[in-house]
């Protein structure tokens, strides 16, 4: 008679398969992360192109650039260059909306606040994925800028409380360089090529664009203990119909803050330059507004649109 006899794992080696089992789940699960990550630094790149690519197209099209934002000299239009991009990120319906209901949205088109027109507010309540970096949810912060504009010396921010889960967000904002147009011979020097009523254009960016920042990552106000611009201890992401410019002048930090371009990649904050062309630069400073310092310097010039100074890259790449 045959007789079939049954095994059985003891338990110290069901313990040792666990373990195994374990150690190889430890090991996969970073890899896993990791090619995810590649894969969103990639889409985030092509957003970031598309984005320099569509202001290409509008600059084709009128001649000039869109403005950075619209009206912040006394007609209050809040409206920033992405609203300016639509049409050339196939979005031609919802930019139509806005002219049917007669916003002007040229330089220093006279516009009542966009959050005060049920057109523009529900135009603005659109979630518009290449304004998006898949490496971040900006829909997960409580609060959220309704405008981000250069005035004089000064970067303004105005956020929005809790209540606003479908306004449409962004993680790129347009560069103005070290703090916009200005008549200070050291930081008017650095003037970018978006600052509020701009029509600058593409020939006339003298330093050329591979050298020139048009637009970069940005998370609004995500510091632990931070807080929102007159918003205190929330966090902020940003509207893309306001987000009008953001400033080179607070440097390239890995903490960041509402007012200086900050990215989810480890390590890098990405651009898209005037040709188009993507480029990761790596946080050199270790604080805000650490001026003085080479790769500040280098930082100033990339988004400057005619300092005529030559940029190292190595700085800051």
């Amino acid at each position: 008679m045959l007789r079939i006899r049954r095994t059985a794992f003891t338990l110290i080696e069901l313990l040792v398969v666990i373990a195994i089992i374990a150690i190889l789940i430890a090991l996969l699960v970073p890899a896993v992360q990791k090619v995810r990550e590649a894969a969103n630094r990639t889409q985030c790149a092509n957003n970031l192109k598309q984005i320099c690519l569509a202001a290409h197209n509008f600059n084709d099209t009128n001649k000039r650039l869109p403005p950075g934002v619209v009206g912040q000299n006394g007609s209050g239009g809040y409206y920033g260059a992405l609203t300016n991009l639509l049409p050339f990120v196939e979005q031609s319906a919802m930019y139509n909306q806005l002219v049917a209901a007669g916003i002007n949205l040229k330089p220093h088109g006279a516009n009542g606040s966009w959050w005060g027109n049920g057109t523009a507010w529900a135009v603005a309540n659109n979630n518009i994925p290449i304004f998006v970096c898949p490496s971040d949810n900006p829909y997960s912060r409580p609060y959220c800028f309704a405008y981000l504009y250069t005035s004089g010396y000064t970067i303004y921010g105005g956020a929005f409380g809790g209540g606003v889960p479908n306004l449409g967000r962004t993680n790129y904002a347009p560069c103005a360089g070290a703090i916009g147009d200005v008549s200070d011979a050291f930081w008017g020097k650095y003037k970018g090529a978006f600052y509020p009523d701009s029509a600058e254009q593409l020939h006339k960016l003298t330093d050329g664009t591979s050298n020139t920042i048009l637009f970069g990552e940005y998370i609004g106000d995500d510091i632990v203990g931070g807080s929102a611009y007159g918003s205190p201890a929330a966090a902020a992401s940003a509207a893309w119909m306001g987000t009008g410019t953001m400033v080179t002048a607070w440097s390239l930090t890995p903490t960041g803050g509402w007012d200086t371009f900050l990215g989810r990649h480890t390590g890098i904050c990405m651009f898209g330059y005037g040709d188009g062309s993507v480029r990761s630069l790596r946080y050199f400073d270790t604080q805000a507004a650490q001026t003085g310092t080479t790769g500040w310097y280098n930082f100033q010039r990339c988004g400057g649109i005619r300092d005529q100074e030559p940029i190292d890259f190595t700085t800051v790449e």
